[in-house]
């Protein structure tokens, strides 16, 4: 505001009232299509560069970056040329003889006062205006640009259509799990999903088959976006994974997604445990070792971007850490984020819970989430209060969600080792939580080394009452298994009763 008033008010000093329609067209005009975008990437053209040297548009470059924990630098220094120059423009026209005040008389028989003439001075006061100017821009274009939080990484894009036929029953979910469809995803568990404004669904998968028969290779995660009778793979440059590696031994497993709508487009909030390979060999060769939130804009009707990827803590494999964002949930305008831990004994056992919540917008500064202490919120995450123990817990990543009044956590009761699809409800999303009792039986197969394993929830998803329809994992122990025949790679799903 102080750069905007600055430059209006030496544009009208200098210029009259056609500095005023100058002021109006670059403060107003030029940035306009970042105001109702709301986002630089909704522009068409070269928009989004322009604005972003307008005073409007470089605020918005500098809040944004300031939320992804980004630096500034570029956007302040700007807007700082701009105060800087309306000042001095202000100073130098208080010293205008010509415009504000007449000239004073020639004395009786003496020489006539030297004063410029107003062409004269406008011309000077241009010539130093435009050094200045020069000056100014030579400084923002040597500062250093923001970091990598406030940039955008992505240039996905979707594959061809690859036609689901209609969605009306569970039968028709799994006939779809089935198909062939393209080399871009020949199979991937998880199966985090989210529903759209503009209808379609976003679904985010942890390690994916990718490639034609013989080239399979593995990438750590990826994204689907279905429309009716269509399904399109999301595929960023280079045919990596949709939520890039850290490096060549961190990637990412999505545990969670959740859609915002604004207008014109959804922020789509992917929660996700970063995770470092020790044995490629060894379907359990990993450790994880912390949270991310990778945050995506998704215009109407048009493909998913990535606008920022950060990781939540130090690197760690301690188990009893929460894992925060295993699930998550949009409530009364929060976002409720829930972590799961269990005890380091050596002993598998199944998860406890805890809950986090926080704005929207500030997902991407952990400094600004708040813990349940039981009480209140506090914070400090190491307060948080344990609203299911880890004996008889959760899988490491479940789903929590409210229909009717009632909340509810559903998983596989002692994760793998388990067999038991419980709901835990409780009256609000703090808990507290109690156990119900099963309402399906998901063991996995020793014998044939089958693996079911992550159910997750759907309850906008082919919605009936008093049920729920619910996806899970399925995997092999051997490798080689899922290379011959990728469908063993595929989710299923049922409808279970809700409790």
């Amino acid at each position: 505001m102080l750069a905007a008033g600055l430059l209006t008010l030496a544009l009208e000093a200098l210029l009259g009232l056609p500095g005023l329609l100058l002021a109006a067209t670059v403060l107003l005009v030029v940035p306009a299509p970042l105001l109702v975008a709301d986002d630089p990437l909704l522009l068409p053209g070269g928009w989004a560069e322009v604005a972003r040297w307008t005073t409007a548009g470089a605020t918005a470059d500098g809040v944004r970056a300031a939320v992804a924990g980004g630096a500034a630098a570029r956007d302040l220094g700007l807007l700082a040329a701009v105060a800087a120059t309306g000042l001095l423009v202000l100073a130098l026209t208080r010293f205008d003889g010509v415009r504000h005040s007449p000239a004073a008389p020639p004395a009786p028989g003496g020489p006539p006062p030297d004063v410029p003439t107003t062409a004269r001075w406008r011309l000077q006061l241009v010539a130093v205006l435009g050094a200045l100017a020069a000056g100014a821009a030579l400084v923002v274009v040597l500062l250093p640009g923001d970091d990598e939080a406030a940039t955008y990484p992505s240039l996905a894009s979707a594959t061809t259509c690859e036609p689901t036929g209609p969605v009306r029953t569970v039968a028709d979910l799994n006939r779809i799990t089935e198909l062939r469809g393209s080399p871009a995803f020949r199979g991937g568990d998880v199966g985090a999903a989210a529903e759209l404004h503009d209808g379609r669904r976003i679904w985010l998968f942890g390690d994916t088959l990718r490639g034609d028969p013989g080239e399979e290779r593995f990438v750590r995660n990826s994204m689907l976006v279905v429309e009716p009778g269509c399904l399109r793979v999301v595929v960023p440059a280079g045919g990596g994974a949709v939520i890039p590696d850290r490096d060549s031994e961190v990637g990412y497993w999505p545990m969670s997604v959740v859609a915002t709508p604004r207008p014109g487009y959804d922020l789509v909030t992917v929660t996700a445990q970063r995770v470092r390979s020790t044995d490629r060999d060894d379907a359990f060769g990993f450790e994880n070792l912390g949270p991310a939130v990778a945050l995506y804009v998704v215009p109407r009707g048009g493909t998913p971007q990535l606008v920022s990827r950060v990781d939540v803590g130090p690197d760690s494999p301690d188990p009893t850490r929460p894992m925060w964002g295993a699930a998550t949930a949009l409530h009364g305008g929060w976002l409720y984020l829930y972590g799961t831990a269990r005890p380091d004994t050596g002993t598998p056992t199944g998860f406890s819970l805890r809950v986090a919540r926080v704005r929207p917008g500030g997902v991407l500064t952990p400094g600004r989430w708040r813990y349940w202490d039981g009480a209140v919120w506090v914070a400090d995450p190491a307060a948080a209060a344990e609203l299911v123990p880890a004996a008889g817990g959760t899988s490491q990543t479940l789903s929590v969600f409210e229909r009717g009044g009632t909340w509810y956590a559903f998983s596989k009761r002692e994760e793998f080792l388990g067999s038991d699809l419980v709901f835990w409800t409780a009256p609000a999303p703090t808990g507290p939580f109690t156990a119900q009792p099963p309402v399906a039986d998901l063991p996995s197969d020793s014998t044939t080394g089958e693996l079911r394993y992550m159910p997750l929830a759907h309850p906008d998803l082919v919605p009936r009452p008093r049920s729920v329809v619910v996806s899970y994992s399925r995997n092999r122990t051997d490798v080689e298994e899922v290379l011959d025949d990728p469908l063993l790679y595929r989710p299923r799903f049922l409808r279970v009763p809700l409790p």
